[in-house]
């Protein structure tokens, strides 16, 4: 971690619930630190959003007084770990009870603007094993469990997202923009998204929607191994397991409408 960071963050450590306003000089004090440098970090600190000062009236008009608080963005970055733990701790009972009948790597995955991010994984009992991590980012494009919360999204948001460059990872990584739109129109008809060798090579990925309170596609829940034990001829037999979790996850998330999937198994091509 480099020293300006580490600096940064024990001063946002400062900002306790028994002291939740500090001045310059009360900061520079306490973290024994010259007041020009605990400027330059509190003005930084403020720019990114994680710090704010505080307003006050003086001859009628709105100033900034000289006490900083913490930010708006800070509270936006705890709504996204607080949303990410009640996912986590709803889903993990049912990903763990599914890697039991599988015996599969069984992953967890919501978006971060336009990445998704592994928020929590089953690991196979196979001797191999995928390389993926809690906190891993990937392309909404590529992947089956990144692509299926791209392919929920509205089309002109697809659309803006789809503009960035496409970056190539795997020998069967979508090429062009064509071949993600028809990846998920596939997705979309068949609730379920399959990949080979997307993002690593030689691996093998299944994964169906999550859906939230109001209807949207938050998370998606899949599979993945190697092609030997999730060949894409055997689809239906992983599907329909992937499907019975994701309602059920779906369901304690606040989601009243039936399961849009799971009825339509046997129109899988």
């Amino acid at each position: 971690m480099s020293k300006t960071m580490e600096k940064g963050l024990q001063l946002l450590d400062l900002f306790t619930e028994e002291k939740h306003s500090w001045t310059l000089d009360e900061i520079s004090t306490h973290a024994e630190m010259p007041k020009p440098t605990a400027y330059r970090m509190l003005r930084s600190l403020v720019n990114v959003g994680f710090l704010q000062r505080t307003l006050l009236e003086k001859n009628g008009k709105i100033i900034e007084s000289d006490n900083y608080v913490l930010g708006l963005k800070l509270l936006q970055l705890g709504g996204r770990v607080a949303s990410a733990l009640e996912i986590r701790e709803i889903a993990f009972p049912y990903m763990k009870q599914l890697q039991s009948e599988i015996n599969e790597a069984v992953q967890l995955v919501t978006r971060d603007n336009e990445n998704g991010i592994y928020i929590e994984k089953v690991e196979s009992t196979r001797p191999v094993r995928l390389y993926t991590r809690i906190g891993r980012q990937a392309p909404l494009y590529a992947g089956a469990c990144t692509r299926t919360l791209l392919s929920y999204l509205p089309d002109d948001e697809i659309t803006e997202i789809l503009k960035n460059p496409i970056k190539n990872y795997a020998s069967h990584t979508p090429k062009t923009v064509e071949d993600v739109w028809a990846l998920i129109h596939k997705t979309r008809q068949e609730g379920f998204a399959y990949s080979h060798s997307e993002l690593e090579e030689g691996t093998v990925s299944i994964a169906t929607p999550i859906f939230n309170h109001r209807g949207e596609v938050q998370y998606s829940i899949s599979i993945a191994g190697f092609p030997v034990s999730l060949p894409i001829e055997n689809v239906k037999k992983f599907v329909v397991p992937l499907w019975k979790v994701a309602s059920i996850i779906s369901k304690k998330l606040g989601y009243n409408d039936p399961y849009p999937y799971g009825d339509n198994i046997t129109k899988i091509s």
